[in-house]
């Protein structure tokens, strides 16, 4: 419980970072597609932040599959479809520590009034993979968006998909 507060608390002051500055994005432009990075730019500042971050923890992991690069800088980008205030995410946050049942109910519905948080949060990898189609990215880096939250993947992607699922899952909530 100690260890979770603690991420909390870092990934909120983690939300208070200015905009990346041109080498962090240099870095962006250097993996995506000119369509993909017009996504990435659409992104509020703590999620282009939150993908570069995920980003440099792969490469300095010595990843340097593409398709797994590109969906760390945007597997969030469903979530600029419906940009959440800082409150807002704070409290998604905590209705789903304290009442996930709730929290799971309301992440399926329309993001209206006090729930928008929970569906942006719950179905942005949806969101996120229909972005990507329409520019064209690659089937791999739409699986990987769509599938980045999921828990159990067994039978949606092949065994060198679930891989690189894998690394990004674990480079995302490290960051």
């Amino acid at each position: 419980m100690i260890k979770e507060i603690r991420y909390r608390v870092w990934q909120f002051w983690q939300s208070l970072e200015r905009a990346p500055g041109p080498i962090k994005l240099q870095n962006a432009q250097a993996v995506l597609s000119s369509s993909e990075l017009a996504l990435f730019q659409q992104l509020p500042i703590p999620d282009q932040n939150h993908s570069l971050r995920v980003l440099h923890t792969l490469q300095g992991a010595g990843e340097a599959d593409q398709d797994l690069l590109k969906a760390a800088l945007l597997h969030d980008i469903g979530k600029s479809l419906h940009p959440l205030r800082r409150w807002e995410r704070i409290f998604a946050v905590l209705l789903g520590a304290f009442f996930p049942g709730t929290a799971g109910k309301w992440g399926e519905m329309a993001p209206r009034g006090l729930r928008r948080a929970l569906v942006v949060i719950h179905q942005h990898p949806a969101w996120g993979a229909a972005m990507l189609e329409e520019v064209g990215s690659s089937q791999r880096v739409i699986e990987l968006v769509r599938y980045h939250e999921r828990e159990e993947i067994t039978g949606i992607m092949d065994q060198g998909g679930v891989e690189l699922l894998h690394k990004l899952q674990k480079a995302d909530n490290q960051n």
